[in-house]
């Protein structure tokens, strides 16, 4: 079966329904660098900042719809950077085991996830996807 566009969307519908609301304020942490990937979040509203403290960088995430802590969460390993919001922002958040079970659940899941992230990768500078390498 080809995995058209309304596919993506209604699972996009289907993960997103499963996420719980969480409102941040301005500065808040939603990890740090090293600490064990319990959860992933969606950026549903507002802005955040990703931080690399070992190599100096930073990357502003602003009003756009974005899963972070993805790759950590697969591979159950540690963040790699340090999150943090700029402005009260909305999350969804999905505790890691959990997330893992959606992934199973939804057929289409991989694929809405690999379209997402090229759509945030399409958005970056060279500059900046070489922060994620």
């Amino acid at each position: 079966m080809e995995i058209t566009k309304d596919l993506l969307i209604d699972t996009e519908r289907k993960i997103l329904a499963s996420g719980i609301l969480i409102n941040y304020l301005p500065a808040e942490f939603l990890f740090r660098q090293g600490q064990k990937a319990e959860f992933v979040f969606y950026l549903n509203r507002g802005s955040m900042e990703m931080q690399w403290p070992e190599k100096d960088k930073k990357l502003t995430i602003s009003q756009r719809n974005v899963f972070i802590g993805l790759d950590e969460a697969f591979s159950e390993g540690r963040y790699v950077c340090t999150a943090m919001t700029t402005e009260l922002s909305e999350f969804l958040v999905f505790e890691r085991a959990y997330f893992m079970e959606l992934i199973q659940e939804f057929e289409y899941a991989i694929p809405y996830l690999e379209s997402m992230q090229e759509a945030f990768i399409r958005n970056l500078s060279p500059k900046e996807i070489s922060y994620f390498t």
